[in-house]
């Protein structure tokens, strides 16, 4: 028996450091998404800000931040996935004061509540992110309704070993992104890889629109566990709806176990060795 679980990619054109309008924009997607029966909404990275280096502004009300996405949850009676960036705790300061002062947080919020939190493991060196924000230490996943979700965020699209041990629990593993127009092939191809190395659906949402000069095209897009794609290709801002069949997870793993072919002990003990 099918049980299909709706999810929505909410493909956003985020207005560039404006708090107060993006929350505007949010809710508008939150209506939509309940207007279609959506149970997981999906938001790009960074969701209030857009991908912005000018920390002091942009985290200096981001507890408002986790609020106002955990009072959505509630009062939609939705799962929603988000991006926000906020200072380093203090005592990560005290232990740690080489680190940098930031994370770039996924977090999963449901009925009023954060249910995960998971901090970016590689800032974008390319972009001067590294400078900014601090990477994260951990691979985070949890229970939603009868299966396990992970995350990531952007750059980490590009680090296949971490999506090897989320997908070790994880059936769906979100990428919330602020990938410009410029990469957006790479982007649709690495999707689509880690859909079918992982065996699981990947659901990546990209922004749209313009930030600090960049440009973004979207290609927000859901993949199967055989990495076939389930939505459209739309380059505008809009809401993209897809279906999940999680059983199809262990369908798919079962017809071809790759996950029982890995050898991992024995990769943490391989080298390179140069003939």
């Amino acid at each position: 028996m099918e049980i299909f679980m709706r999810t929505g990619l909410a493909q956003m054109n985020i207005v560039w450091e404006n708090i107060q309008s993006n929350m505007v924009k949010v809710e508008e997607f939150f209506d939509k998404a309940s207007e279609n029966q959506v149970e997981l909404l999906v938001f790009p990275e960074m969701s209030l800000a857009g991908f912005s280096m000018n920390v002091a502004e942009i985290t200096k009300d981001w507890q408002r931040q986790i609020e106002f996405f955990e009072d959505m949850s509630r009062t939609y009676q939705m799962t929603v996935v988000y991006g926000y960036p906020a200072p380093i705790e203090a005592e990560e300061r005290e232990q740690h004061p080489e680190w940098k002062g930031y994370k770039n947080w996924l977090a999963v919020a449901e009925d009023g509540r954060t249910i995960m939190r998971y901090a970016k493991i590689h800032p974008f060196t390319f972009g001067s992110e590294g400078k900014y924000y601090q990477g994260g230490q951990e691979v985070v996943c949890t229970r939603w309704k009868d299966t396990v979700l992970g995350g990531f965020v952007c750059y980490d699209l590009r680090f296949p070993e971490i999506f090897q041990i989320s997908s070790a629990r994880s059936e769906i593993i979100a990428v919330i992104a602020n990938w410009p127009a410029s990469r957006i092939s790479q982007w649709d191809a690495l999707l689509q890889a880690r859909a079918i190395e992982n065996q699981c659906y990947i659901l990546g949402v990209n922004r749209t629109g313009e930030g600090d000069g960049i440009f973004y095209n979207g290609h927000s897009a859901l993949y199967d566990p055989l990495g076939e794609r389930m939505t459209v290709l739309c380059e505008e801002e809009s809401l993209l709806i897809g279906d999940i069949d999680v059983k199809q997870v262990a369908h798919f793993r079962s017809r071809l176990p790759v996950k029982k072919d890995r050898k991992e002990e024995l990769y943490k003990k391989l080298s390179l060795h140069f003939v």
